[in-house]
């Protein structure tokens, strides 16, 4: 029994641990829990939908089944309905998109980003969940808000991808791990790892001695691809790390979906995944975007961007929100995205969002979401191959003192 005991005990350890990478000292924090009956929203608000472009291919990814998981029992009694003054808004009408941008000829930008090792590995930050930034986020650029569903999946198969939902980007997994700026997708060891769009390979090795992540030996082996697309004259990159078996060398040039490595175990990873990062402008560990506003969702899969705000434009740091369905269960959760000071997480310019839904079944929902004591919730529909764009602005931060007295904010827990 002894035995049996100690094995069961190991294996959830070890599942547990799958496509999350290492971290030192783990700090759980609770959740708020939903209320069973959830007020009306005082104002209705609108959304704003961003199609792709004709001509932008998305994958023929077959709908899985789905399955809802149930709300939580409220353990306290539910706050009051939400005021007028606090209610959700829509972002401003973004344009209707513009044609998807030739590509410049592949040729690789020179690295000019020095790869030293530090003689001592960084410290991991702590990140402070509820909290209320004291510097204001920035604003959507209309200019840039094309939608760019550029890259393909980065591993074979159809379906929804296959993604750690609970690691996503800009979250800490509740201070288990760093702040995460990929989206890591699940592959068993050996799995093809694939080119996500046609391009040059500027990197393809071991990382022991060179800098390409929050430290050496970050991601044992990786292999970055700088692509023929340009996003207003900034060059993509996409990173495939914790990578096996490596068939490719720098200079070489790969098309969409050419195998260039394998799924692997190294750095800083405790179980084979690949570990996915998109960088703009430059190929360095903080110049990263969400992933997953990149990669065509699977079909009959939407988009939901948002921002979550206060009335100065002030952003709320790792706030859990949810998707409620039809029938009021949790459809998928989130969080908004943390900082930290390298501030190595970025929204897109063009949608300068702080959280994401990536990969939702299309459909009718609610956003919803509680700070404060107070519920925020906002119908939305998800449609198949759009980006669906929300905006929540919140009352301001409580405090026992004047603004005055107190002009940055401090963390602010649920």
């Amino acid at each position: 029994m002894k035995t049996t005991l100690t094995t069961l005990l190991t294996l959830l350890l070890f599942v547990t641990s799958l496509t999350a990478c290492q971290s030192p000292q783990p700090v759980i924090a609770e959740l708020p829990p939903l209320p069973t009956r959830l007020p009306t929203l005082a104002s209705p608000a609108t959304v704003t939908v961003v199609s792709p472009p004709a001509e932008t291919a998305v994958l023929p990814l077959l709908p899985p089944t789905y399955t809802p998981i149930a709300a939580a029992t409220p353990t306290k009694p539910a706050p009051a309905p939400l005021s007028e003054s606090a209610a959700a808004r829509a972002l401003a009408a973004i344009p209707t998109p513009a044609p998807v941008h030739t590509p410049l000829p592949a040729t690789p930008l020179p690295d000019t980003i020095d790869r030293t090792c530090p003689e001592t590995s960084p410290l991991k930050p702590t990140y402070a969940r509820y909290f209320l930034s004291p510097a204001i986020w920035p604003t959507p650029d209309v200019q840039k808000s094309e939608p760019h569903f550029w890259l393909s999946k980065p591993l074979p198969g159809s379906g929804r991808f296959l993604i750690n939902e609970n690691y996503p980007y800009g979250w800490d997994m509740n201070g288990r791990l760093l702040l995460h700026n990929a989206v890591d997708f699940a592959g068993g060891l050996g799995t093809a790892v694939l080119a996500a769009a046609d391009g040059a390979v500027v990197v393809a090795q071991s990382d022991m001695n060179a800098w390409y992540g929050w430290r050496c030996n970050w991601y044992g082996h990786l292999v970055v691809i700088e692509h023929d697309q340009r996003w207003f004259g900034q060059p993509i990159y996409t990173l495939y790390g914790h990578v096996l078996n490596i068939n490719v060398e720098p200079g070489q040039r790969v098309q969409r979906g050419e195998q260039v490595a394998e799924v692997g175990i190294g750095g800083a990873a405790t179980a084979p995944h690949l570990h996915f990062e998109v960088r703009i402008g430059q190929n360095a560990f903080t110049a990263t975007r969400n992933p997953m506003l990149w990669i065509a969702p699977g079909e009959g899969r939407g988009v939901l961007a948002g921002r979550l705000l206060d009335p100065n434009g002030r952003p709320w740091h790792g706030v859990v929100l949810h998707l409620l369905d039809e029938k009021g269960q949790i459809a998928a959760t989130t969080w908004s995205y943390l900082d930290d000071p390298l501030h190595y997480i970025n929204p897109d310019e063009g949608l300068a969002e702080n959280f994401l839904f990536s990969d939702v079944l299309a459909g009718e929902y609610r956003l919803y979401t509680e700070l404060q004591g107070v519920i925020y919730q906002l119908p939305v529909t998800v449609a198949a191959g759009e980006i669906v764009v929300v905006e929540i602005i919140t009352e301001p931060l409580r405090s026992r003192r004047t603004e005055a007295e107190t002009p940055t904010p401090t963390p602010e827990a649920d």
